[in-house]
């Protein structure tokens, strides 16, 4: 079940509040959001990554790489993801002031899935869907073996 587009603001919304992500990787992943009635607690999303795909991709990261941890969050299916970063975007450039998000380190994660998720944006991004992303690192991987 996709976030509506209010429940995908306040989610992004929360994420550009939390303070602990201030100079540090934002991974967007897929995974489920914990909601709870009303807005949502700092404390629900640090337990986000002790969800299953956060989980995973946050015991990727090697133990010594402490200081510059990348911060995962849930949001939802790969749609939610896809939208969830350009959302992301678009309220620290244009609505928030206090944002700590380091747009240079904002990543998403997602499944590549049979189906093809098209990427829709207004910021040039020079995919146009989720096939193409795979195919352009797989010539890349390709060059470099």
């Amino acid at each position: 079940m996709s976030l509506n587009s209010e429940e995908l603001h306040q989610h992004c919304q929360q994420i550009l509040s939390q303070r602990r992500i201030k100079n540090k990787i934002v991974i967007l992943c897929e995974g489920q959001i914990t909601k709870n009635q009303g807005r949502p607690s700092p404390q629900s999303y640090r337990k986000m990554e002790k969800m299953p795909d956060a989980n995973f991709y946050n015991a990727c990261v090697p133990k010594n790489c402490n200081q510059y941890r990348p911060q995962f969050f849930n949001c939802g299916d790969r749609k939610d993801v896809i939208n969830t970063y350009f959302n992301l975007l678009e309220l620290h450039y244009n609505e928030i002031n206090n944002s700590y998000l380091n747009p240079k380190k904002l990543f998403a994660i997602v499944d590549l899935d049979n189906q093809i998720q098209n990427i829709t944006n207004k910021y040039d991004y020079q995919f146009s869907d989720t096939e193409e992303i795979f195919k352009h690192l797989s010539m890349n991987y390709a060059k470099m073996t």
